[in-house]
């Protein structure tokens, strides 16, 4: 151990490898980057499509029920994601397992419980999320004029932005949402969370 490991502490490596957000210009684009991104993953023992709310939810059952490849897949909610999920899946050391997730929720508190589930695992796994600039999330700080900026500059319905950049300019505004939100009143949308639980303009 290192002198400077000794003072400060070594971080432990993790087993997530953390991908950067994929940003859509529709919903619909979402969709199907996730369903691409399913049928053209590699060498992993599981998929999970992961939603926070249940409209989401509905969209990624659809994309699990048309996939036809060989790899075990499901699609959850983060709330279920549990241990006893864990066990259910009969995965070890050696296994590879793929998170797709396809929204962020608006408070960041319940975004991390994906990267808490991640680490929990015995086993790697490749985090990524699908993001669209349609989202009730984004369009709480980012509104339709993002959306038609990245038209202007020619980005095409079926392409995705991957940036580092743009990741945590999603968090940041995630942490602004976070502060003026008043409960987390359980809702069956992100659109009705940020109803039920954000004071309106």
């Amino acid at each position: 151990m290192g002198l400077f490991d000794a003072l400060f502490g070594r971080k432990p490596k993790s087993n997530v490898e953390m991908l950067d957000d994929q940003i859509w210009l529709s919903i619909d684009a979402k969709f199907d980057g996730v369903r691409n991104q399913l049928q053209n993953q590699m060498g992993s023992s599981a998929v999970l499509l992961i939603a926070h709310f249940d409209d989401t939810l509905e969209r990624l059952l659809d994309i699990v029920n048309g996939f036809q490849g060989k790899t075990s897949v499901q699609a959850i909610l983060v709330d279920d994601l549990s241990s006893d999920f864990v066990n259910r899946l009969n995965i070890n050391e050696s296994d590879k397992i793929d998170l797709i997730v396809a929204e962020r929720h608006p408070l960041p508190a319940e975004d991390k419980k994906v990267i808490q589930f991640a680490e929990s695992l015995p086993c790697r796994c490749r985090l990524s999320y699908h993001l669209s600039m349609e989202d009730p999330v984004l369009k709480a700080f980012a509104g339709d004029h993002v959306k038609n900026i990245l038209k202007m500059i020619g980005m095409m319905p079926n392409e995705a932005i991957s940036s580092t950049l743009v990741s945590r300019r999603i968090k940041a505004a995630l942490k602004k949402i976070e502060a003026k939100s008043f409960d987390n009143s359980a809702a069956r949308s992100a659109a009705e969370w940020l109803e039920l639980n954000m004071p309106r303009s």
